[in-house]
């Protein structure tokens, strides 16, 4: 079980399968106004893969 961090966006060379679990994290509750800060995914594996916008 591992974490990747990436900054910005995913590389290219990175394939995580057919199925994608999806979570993200905003600076605040309103969508309209707080933005996006981090996604994560993971496709089962027990790796976690997260992207700090």
């Amino acid at each position: 079980m591992a974490n990747h961090l990436y900054q910005g966006d995913l590389p290219a060379t990175l394939t995580l399968g057919p199925v994608v679990a999806i979570d993200t994290e905003t600076m605040g509750l309103d969508p309209r106004r707080d933005r996006l800060c981090v996604v994560q995914l993971s496709d089962g594996s027990g790796d976690a893969h997260l992207v700090q916008i």
